[in-house]
């Protein structure tokens, strides 16, 4: 093997070498609805976190406005962002982040995106409705701690609709319009996923190679 071919896997074993370790983590939310036709509002989903960086958060969330429920795939549009040590993650269903009325998912929001914020005139505003959907929560990544207080979320689908079909569920610890609270949310940890043993083996195969090229050099012909 000539210097050029040992370069070049060296380059690829330093590639999968410097990928950081990750964890997987379940997360599961639960929103109290006094006022919903069928169950509260269930968040249950999963996601990497590196120590530095979030990803692959994905999930399900029951539309409780309908019966039988129907099960939303939340897995676009990953959104999070880190304060200091406490990290906020959003997911949503659709691959954008305009949920509500104006633009945006911002807590408080109401009515659907493409709606002009009026019970009575359906989807008149420029922008085409979406019917998305999002949840949002934050941890902090000193011992993995949920924080309850920080859940959000918005069911702006066709089953999650009220009054002429404007008007979205939503739930926070601000309120929401079904009087929705949080009332759970857990993380815990799935599984860690380390770099390869085979990659490792390479490595130390990659190093004698090495050796024996330079000491190749540097006997007397």
């Amino acid at each position: 093997m000539n210097l050029k071919t040992k370069l070049a896997a060296a380059a690829l074993l330093l590639g999968s070498v410097s990928m950081a370790q990750a964890t997987t983590y379940d997360v599961m939310g639960e929103i109290f609805e006094p006022n919903a036709a069928v169950f509260n509002t269930t968040f249950t989903g999963t996601f990497d976190w590196n120590g530095t960086s979030l990803s692959n958060l994905m999930g399900t969330m029951n539309s409780s406005m309908d019966s039988p429920i129907e099960d939303l795939t939340l897995n676009q549009n990953l959104q999070w962002s880190q304060t200091g040590s406490v990290v906020t993650a959003s997911i949503f269903k659709e691959n954008t982040s305009d949920v509500f009325a104006g633009g945006g998912y911002a807590t408080g929001g109401m009515y659907k995106f493409g709606s002009n914020g009026n019970m009575g005139s359906p989807n008149d505003a420029p922008n085409v409705a979406n019917e998305n959907a999002y949840f949002s929560f934050s941890f902090d990544t000193v011992g993995m701690m949920a924080d309850i207080s920080s859940m959000v979320y918005g069911d702006c689908t066709a089953e999650g609709l009220m009054m002429m079909g404007q008007v979205c569920m939503t739930g926070s610890s601000l309120g929401g319009t079904m009087g929705a609270t949080p009332l759970a949310l857990s993380i815990s940890e799935v599984s860690a996923v380390p770099v390869p043993a085979a990659a490792w083996l390479f490595g130390g195969a990659l190093m004698s190679l090495f050796g024996a090229n330079r000491r190749k050099n540097v006997l007397p012909a």
